[in-house]
This record gives structure tokens, C-alpha cells and sequence, in this order.
């Protein structure tokens, strides 16, 4: 697949995007898939599944080009499925994360230690969590952050 396609894809969106209010572009997450569209170019020499999911794109935008003003609640499902099927491919195939997606795993663990030290070491619930959160969100932002840096984010 060449890069025109994904040039027309990004235009399609941003045709788009000028036509909807940001509550829609935000519920869309067109920002987002012009990030998925790069990213299924660079790995469109070696994986068929993903010249496929471009392919798909470009015909889905440019369907949504058209029937910007008619969108139901068929055409979102559609619409969040794909998004769904994309990220999970890209997830499974190429080890690829979402954006936030170590902050919010280690957020979650920092709370669980947090609350199981405060109840341990300071005998307060309350000290625990906050700590465990912190701890959890600067280990999971790091994480993100190298990701992001070894390309290895959506």
C-alpha cells in the first residue's frame, strides 16, 4: 500500500473533523485514527491483514464523507467496532499500546499495594491509596513514555 492512500485517509478525516463539532470529532476518535492509519502503513510491507484494514479505511471515510449529516446509531457501532478490530490487530500482531495504556494498568496496581501498605505501615486506608496512585502513575507514565520514544505506541 502506498503512502497515498494514507495522505487521502488523513484528508478524508480532516474533511471531516471541519465538518463536526469537537464533541463528534472527540466521540469519533478521529484524532486517533489518523495515528491507526500511519501506523498500519508502516507495517503494511509485511502484514496482508493491515493493507487490508487500509483499504477498509479509505472506504469507510470516504463512505462517512458522504453521509456525514445522515450518522445513526449503526453507523458509530460500525464505526467503534473497526476502531475495536484495528487496535486489537496492531495490540496482538505488532505489540503495539494505546495511548495511556501503562498509566492506567499501574495506576490501578499502585492502588491495590497502596491500600494494602497503608493498611499495613500506617494503619490508614486513607495514606495508602494516594500513595500507591502516585507511585503507579509515575511507573506506568515512565513506561509510556519509552514505548512512545521505541515507536511502539498507537
Amino acid at each position: 500500500m502506498d503512502s497515498n492512500s494514507v495522505d487521502q485517509i488523513v484528508k478524508d478525516i480532516e474533511f471531516i473533523k471541519k465538518q463536526l463539532n469537537e464533541k463528534m470529532v472527540t466521540k469519533l476518535g478521529l484524532d486517533q485514527y489518523i495515528r491507526i492509519a500511519k501506523r498500519l502503513d508502516d507495517h503494511a510491507n509485511e502484514c496482508e491483514e493491515c493493507v487490508n484494514f487500509l483499504e477498509d479505511l479509505e472506504r469507510h471515510f470516504r463512505d462517512l464523507q458522504h453521509r456525514i449529516n445522515d450518522l445513526n446509531k449503526e453507523d458509530y457501532q460500525r464505526h467503534h467496532k473497526q476502531t475495536n478490530n484495528i487496535k486489537n490487530h496492531l495490540q496482538k500482531k505488532h505489540g503495539l499500546v494505546p495511548e495511556n495504556h501503562y498509566m492506567t494498568l499501574y495506576m490501578s496496581v499502585g492502588i491495590s499495594l497502596g491500600v494494602a501498605l497503608g493498611m499495613l505501615l500506617f494503619d490508614n486506608l486513607a495514606l495508602g491509596i494516594p500513595i500507591g496512585m502516585t507511585l503507579g502513575i509515575a511507573i506506568g507514565s515512565g513506561m509510556d513514555s519509552d514505548a512512545k520514544k521505541k515507536g511502539k505506541m498507537i
